[in-house]
């Protein structure tokens, strides 16, 4: 009997939704199709979920799900390690009702996690390998710095609007944000010096952003000439319009090219599909979905622009389609075709061809 009560559980599967905040997870677990029971755990620790399992359903097939958000993957990471399949969805991936809706609680979250994971209805998101998230984590924070540089640039800019400032002929030409444009705005005269404290305290903002993107400039530099990525960032700049910077975005967004089935899967991660709208028979695409890896589809339409210029069948195409739509939407599309190019010489391992 003792034997019997220890392995009944071996060929059940055991589905648990976890609702993840960072004070306290919800834990729903379903026996099958039967409703188990729901679980407050405070302060979080996958340890007590794998003690839950391990006690109440001793050799049991465990699958535990969770949203993708703040918490990142470790809790993926413990979970797998411990040998329970566990499976990070987007939260624009689950499918929701009304109902579901408008009963939305941490609780019901939690059970429809479940609910719909027993169903098999949740697709997983691909998880980084650790050191990939980590280099991950470098270039999205340069990302992030240049962003907060911007802010501050346009801050400078209305500031200097807003008393009626200029700067002579370098305020016309303020994009390059050069030296001598610097230098021009710390001779500005205020009233107050509290008026002349605030563009000083924005201009040395300026000046640490720089700074800081530069040191990490140097880090990824550093990184693209290891043996991780140098080979593939030597095909990848052979792409018109892909640089060193873009080509390691590309390289630690993406991971393995290979993971993708087809350039339509390649390019629904990415982001370069239209949106669509049904209505009964009728189906309206609009423009792209805002869904997508932002920085990958950035990098991607930047790089077309150029591209469109430098080889001519993408040139010969562009100049084709916007004699039906306009040059943002045909760059678009010409965006796709230089994705499934990528792809492609990322696959075959050969550099990028230009048509002359």
């Amino acid at each position: 009997m003792e034997e019997f009560s220890k392995n009944y559980f071996s060929e059940i599967d055991i589905f648990i939704g976890l609702d993840v905040h960072k004070k306290s997870w919800d834990a729903s677990i379903y026996v099958e199709k039967t409703f188990f029971k729901s679980i407050s755990i405070s302060p979080p620790s996958t340890k007590i979920i794998i003690d839950i399992l391990h006690k109440n359903f001793p050799l049991g097939k465990y699958h535990v799900v969770y949203e993708a958000g703040f918490s990142g993957y470790w809790i993926y990471d413990q979970l797998t390690e411990a040998g329970i399949d566990c499976v990070v969805v987007s939260p624009a991936d689950i499918p929701m009702s009304n109902k579901d809706k408008k009963f939305k609680t941490d609780r019901n979250d939690s059970k429809q996690l479940a609910q719909k994971l027993r169903a098999g209805l949740l697709e997983g998101i691909y998880i980084p390998e650790k050191i990939q998230r980590e280099h991950r984590v470098l270039l999205r924070l340069r990302d992030k710095l240049v962003r907060d540089r911007t802010r501050s640039k346009n801050y400078i800019k209305s500031n200097l609007m807003f008393f009626g400032k200029t700067i002579g002929i370098d305020y016309v030409d303020n994009k390059s944000w050069s030296t001598k444009f610097i230098q021009g705005l710390s001779r500005i005269e205020y009233l107050t010096t509290q008026g002349k404290d605030v563009i000083e305290k924005l201009i040395k903002m300026i000046k640490v952003y720089n700074e800081e993107i530069k040191k990490i400039d140097k880090k990824i530099l550093e990184l693209s000439k290891t043996e991780q990525y140098k080979q593939d960032v030597k095909i990848l700049i052979s792409v018109p319009g892909i640089s060193i910077l873009s080509a390691m975005t590309i390289l630690i967004e993406i991971g393995n090219f290979s993971r993708f089935e087809d350039t339509n899967k390649l390019k629904s991660y990415v982001g370069l599909i239209p949106q669509e709208h049904s209505s009964g028979e009728k189906e309206i695409k609009t423009g792209i979905t805002r869904r997508g890896n932002k920085f990958l589809k950035k990098i991607i339409i930047e790089a077309s622009w150029i591209a469109r210029r430098k080889d001519k069948t993408l040139l010969s195409r562009y100049t084709k389609l916007t004699k039906r739509m306009r040059g943002s939407k045909a760059i678009i599309i010409i965006a796709g075709i230089l994705l499934n190019r990528i792809r492609s010489i990322m696959r075959t391992r050969e550099q990028y061809k230009i048509a002359a």
